[in-house]
């Protein structure tokens, strides 16, 4: 049991964890949303206003009058809004994208951790817990040894 929980508790996580971590962030799909106008906080989400239209955002949305705006879907934060050409921009919308996406092309063969469920938090808490679990797995197994061989008991 004790190595059944080492593996899935800890080293799966953990080695998921890394490949996460030294994978790169890849663009998927884009989408042209125009340029910048405004911005406007209203029920509990920023009503981000282009020339080409509305988006609803989570948070704020730092921006230029009149820079590009894109929504892209990515590897590992899944679809936001970005000022063209800057990663450090990018906000996740407050709900699903609707429109059309044009695919990156060569992008087909990154890992799409997004989709899968993945993200920064979760493995976070996978490992946590698959840690927690594994030491009280092997507390288990070690009273379990001691039980059964009564020299290594004290006294």
């Amino acid at each position: 049991m004790f190595v059944v929980m080492l593996f899935g508790g800890f080293l799966v996580p953990w080695g998921i964890w890394f490949w996460f971590h030294f994978a790169p962030n890849v663009v998927l799909s884009t989408a042209d949303l125009g340029r910048f106008v405004s911005a406007s906080k209203g029920n509990g989400a920023t009503n981000v206003e282009t020339t080409k239209g509305t988006v609803a955002i989570d948070g704020t949305l730092s921006a230029l009058r009149g820079s590009e705006l894109v929504v892209q879907t990515s590897t590992k934060t899944g679809t936001e809004l970005c000022v063209a050409g800057n990663q450090q921009s990018c906000v996740a919308l407050s709900s699903p994208w609707s429109g059309p996406m044009q695919v990156v092309p060569g992008a087909e063969h990154a890992t799409n951790f997004f989709a899968h469920g993945i993200s920064s938090s979760i493995l976070t808490l996978w490992r946590m817990l698959g840690f927690l679990v594994t030491l009280g797995t092997l507390m288990a197994a070690s009273l379990e040894i001691v039980n059964n061989h009564p020299e290594l008991k004290r006294g």
